[in-house]
């Protein structure tokens, strides 16, 4: 308790708010910066913790929900503890898939980790399954987790995972390929889409 006490006492000196363009950060405390987003900013607490706080406080309490949901399944951070504006939550000390594949090659058993973390969103009710690559970690043996959940779960399902197929950049084919023999589901609903024409002819023209 006395840990979190202290914790606490040192996000409430953090400030940071949105302007219309750029986000502002007064910063007195040790904690160091990881980054910003739409939602909020997020500092490393130690080796163990992160905190993210919000510019709107209804923020936190969607993605709180998410995350607990998440977390129970295996697939989010741990949350510690939390606030009106802010959540202390589990610092991922593992690689983002992005940068995972900047050192690695796609492979089909990182594909099935993939689905299987795709599957387990649609099993807890979430229905927006386009999650950038830098915001899925992956874990020590089978696991994955995903963070930034704030809008997982919409009033339309979202089934194209425009930034998932695009964070694949030029192995975008050949995750589709391991997709349409693993999941044939997941496969059909994405080529069926309206849009994914358009999406991997805007990925070729970047080539």
């Amino acid at each position: 308790m006395a840990l979190e006490k202290e914790i606490m006492e040192k996000v409430k000196q953090i400030r940071v708010w949105k302007p219309p363009y750029n986000i502002k950060i007064d910063n007195p405390t040790t904690f160091r910066l990881l980054g910003a987003g739409k939602q909020g900013v997020v500092f490393q607490i130690d080796d163990e913790r992160c905190v993210k706080i919000y510019f709107e406080n209804e923020s936190p309490i969607k993605e709180l929900n998410a995350l607990q949901l998440g977390g129970k399944a295996g697939i989010c951070p741990k949350v510690f503890f939390w606030g009106t504006n802010y959540i202390v939550m589990e610092y991922l000390k593992v690689p983002s898939l992005l940068d995972y594949l900047q050192n690695y090659p796609l492979t089909k058993d990182l594909c099935r980790r993939i689905i299987h973390l795709l599957d387990t969103f649609e099993q807890l009710g979430f229905n927006r399954f386009d999650h950038a690559t830098r915001h899925i970690y992956v874990l020590p043996g089978e696991g994955m987790k995903a963070i930034d959940v704030v809008h997982v779960i919409k009033k339309e399902p979202v089934w194209l995972p425009k930034k998932l197929i695009k964070g694949m950049g030029e192995e975008a084919e050949l995750f589709l390929d391991f997709v349409k023999e693993l999941s044939p589901k997941w496969y059909e609903r994405w080529t069926n889409h309206p849009n994914f024409e358009s999406l991997m002819e805007s990925m070729k023209k970047k080539r």
